[in-house]
């Protein structure tokens, strides 16, 4: 059983148990307020019957509790931060009511079930005090369950201090609210008179009241906290505690509007315009549906060469919600990265903005809008982007294919169907596979075997040929493939893009009519049954590293974080959602990680949810240092965007190397945008953006 498994049967023995508990409170207080005396086979049979039940339901509560503690040295051998709350919080928070109820509970409940109740003052007097005993500390293990899951649900891994506080009164405000609410009526109350504890009701009903006061109030303040970021500027970082350089004053600070990067005065410029435009589309299939485009699908293809400077001049034609241009897995400098709120302001209908900056680095990269881009690159905004180098050889044929989900149609480039192409036998054919995506794809390559030349941009030392496997693309990633091409067909297919198919055919024959005769729909099975590429063993390790040992640059670590990806009931916008959190948080109330220039940065990343998170860090790669504990085998892995799948941990290396204000964030957009997203901000570095505001600026 892997740790995202034994993470759900955690979750599901806390709901069992807390369901037991309660249930068990609700028995044992219905079947002991007034059980008649007498033989038990007679009319009594329902009230024991309700005790049987109380006893066993009281045992699965203490076993399902006692389960969980079972779990915990699993979950430890995962990684510490897969049950670090579990330890240090939920284990003394629910073991302490679980052992009382055990010890008080179930020997009344035995008692109970054996002897009866009979009503004279004798045996009420005697055994009055043990039946409060017994409830109260059932009450305590149902109150105490109930806070478990609400550690699990809404808390998250980093409760604050008090949020903990809230916690533990509610547990000891039930208590104190069942003891009060029925066992608070003494006899001079029953008898007409008044006494202290004729009272009580009264005081039940404060507690109640203050109960749900704080409930409310924390609702409240959380409320707040989620709309904090409407209209806010982003606070500069001024420091951090790990830094060696002097502290910055807010006076210091730089906008992220003057990081500009520069330009040789003699290179050349290669200039796009792009017109973002609400419009309908008709796929090849013949299908038709609206999309937000740059007048295609997708976008236009960017090319440049190393050392040019690349000028593209965006127009928003008649995009309501509003874009912008985000270069994804491209180092720009920050002003031109494109986040609609942290360095500039959407680019609304009528509007336009010029990015310029030096193509310094060969690769394969795409763009799309980052303002609404959970809809925005959903629905067509988005295009491939290719920075050739000069002094390496090109393929004799070069492909690029973005897969993509365009309204339920699955996209290989821009057909639903059949995208032939032609290659001489013999000659090399480079295909650049790119998931613009939110959910991951799989490819798998037929008729040929191949190489993985590229990762995200980075050139693979060494690739080895691969046959019989599948390549995975987390949402947003990039892999470069290249083959010979032989003298038969080669077909390149997607599980994401059930009915298009790429075809490579040998030259000297008819394309369109070759390519005619090969299936749309892939071989039954060939995605559930073909094992997928490892590429963290792939390649070779550089001359003169072991497997994966950091590269020169970024050797000595100055500082050190970890991200828990997980989920929690949390306000996003103001609106109430099953949440997806970093450290127990929602953007905008993520803390930022903070940074120096020159700085490296180890980060972990912990995913305890049940699905993959594409990580994405604007602005910067990192290199893989390990996953699940266990370094790369292969060619050093350099990525932007990582995709962390369930129940795994990777350790990261990211060299802070380029200043400014950069989002963090899950490139699932939609999880981006229900708040797994964070900022990685340089000291002395900040923004005169806004989110929301005038702009209406909205990243995701």
């Amino acid at each position: 059983m892997n740790t995202s498994q034994l993470l759900a049967v955690d979750l599901v023995l806390s709901v069992l148990a807390a369901g037991g508990w309660i249930t068990a409170v609700w028995l044992t207080v219905a079947s002991t307020a007034g059980i008649p005396s007498g033989d038990p086979s007679s009319s009594a049979v329902p009230w024991f019957r309700s005790l049987d039940l109380a006893l066993l339901l009281t045992g699965i509560a203490v076993a399902a509790t006692a389960a969980r503690y079972a779990l915990l040295p699993a979950l430890v051998a995962g990684s510490w931060w897969f049950a670090s709350e579990r330890t240090t919080i939920n284990l003394p928070l629910t073991a302490i009511p679980a052992a009382w109820a055990a010890m008080a509970g179930v020997p009344f409940l035995l008692r109970r079930r054996n002897t009866g109740f009979k009503p004279d003052g004798k045996v009420r007097a005697r055994s009055g005090p043990s039946r409060e005993w017994a409830v109260l500390s059932l009450v305590a293990a149902a109150a105490s369950s109930l806070a478990s899951l609400a550690l699990a649900l809404v808390l998250g891994p980093f409760p604050a201090l008090w949020a903990l506080t809230v916690l533990l009164f509610m547990v000891a405000g039930s208590v104190l609210l069942a003891r009060l609410a029925l066992f608070g009526r003494g006899p001079a109350a029953r008898g007409g008179g008044t006494s202290r504890l004729g009272r009580r009701p009264t005081a039940a009903a404060a507690v109640a009241g203050l109960m749900a006061c704080t409930v409310l109030g924390s609702g409240v303040f959380a409320w707040l906290g989620s709309r904090s970021a409407d209209g806010a500027v982003i606070s500069a970082a001024v420091g951090h505690h790990d830094s060696t350089n002097a502290a910055t004053t807010m006076a210091d600070t730089i906008p992220v509007t003057s990081l500009l990067g520069t330009s040789p005065a003699d290179a050349v410029v290669r200039r796009y315009e792009l017109t973002a435009r609400v419009e309908h589309v008709t796929l090849p299939s013949g299908q038709t549906t609206e999309a937000w485009t740059f007048g295609s699908v997708p976008g236009p293809a960017l090319e440049a060469h190393l050392g040019e400077v690349l000028e593209v001049e965006l127009t928003n034609r008649d995009v309501a919600a509003g874009v912008t241009l985000h270069w994804h897995g491209y180092d720009v400098p920050n002003a031109m990265d494109g986040v609609a709120g942290a360095t500039q302001d959407a680019v609304m209908p009528g509007q336009s903005m010029t990015y310029r900056f030096t193509a310094a680095q060969s690769g394969t990269y795409w763009y799309h809008t980052h303002q609404d881009s959970a809809e925005g690159v959903r629905k067509g905004l988005y295009g491939t982007f290719v920075v050739h180098d000069p002094a390496l050889p090109r393929a004799d044929t070069d492909i690029v294919v973005a897969g993509h989900d365009l309204s339920g149609l699955g996209l290989l480039g821009s057909s639903d169907r059949r995208s032939p192409h032609t290659a001489a036998p013999g000659s090399s054919v480079r295909m650049r596979l790119i998931n613009t995506d939110s959910l991951p794809q799989r490819y798998v390559v037929e008729g040929t075997p191949f190489k993985v030349v590229a990762v995200d941009g980075t050139e693979v030392n060494q690739p080895g040929d691969v046959s019989g496997k599948l390549v995975r693309l987390g949402a947003g990633g990039r892999v470069d493939i290249a083959f010979t091409m032989p003298g038969t067909l080669v077909t390149l297919r997607s599980d994401a893009a059930a009915s298009a198919v790429v075809v490579v055919v040998p030259s000297g024959h008819d394309a369109p009519e070759a390519a005619a005769g090969v299936p749309e729909k892939a071989p039954a099975g060939v995605f559930a049954t073909t094992p997928v590429l490892d590429l963290l063993d792939y390649g070779k390790p550089m001359v003169g590293t072991r497997a994966g040992q950091p590269l020169p640059q970024a050797t000595t670590i100055t500082r050190e974080e970890v991200l828990v990806l997980d989920r929690q009931f949390r306000f996003v916008d103001g609106v109430p959602r099953y949440a997806f959190t970093v450290n127990g948080a929602a953007y905008p109330l993520v803390p930022s990680i903070d940074v120096a220039e020159g700085d490296t940065v180890k980060v972990t990343v912990v995913n305890r949810t049940a699905e993959p998170h594409p990580m994405h860090p604007h602005g910067h790669h990192v290199q893989v240092l390990s996953r699940n504990g266990t370094a790369p085998g292969g060619s050093p892995l350099v990525l932007d965007t990582v995709d962390v799948l369930p129940g795994e941990v990777w350790e990261l290396l990211l060299h802070a190397d380029n200043p400014g204000i950069w989002m963090d964030h899950c490139h699932n957009l939609d999880h981006a945008a229900e708040g797994m997203m964070m900022l990685l901000k340089y000291q002395g570095v900040s923004s005169p953006f806004v989110h929301g505001g005038h702009a209406h600026n909205k990243p995701e």
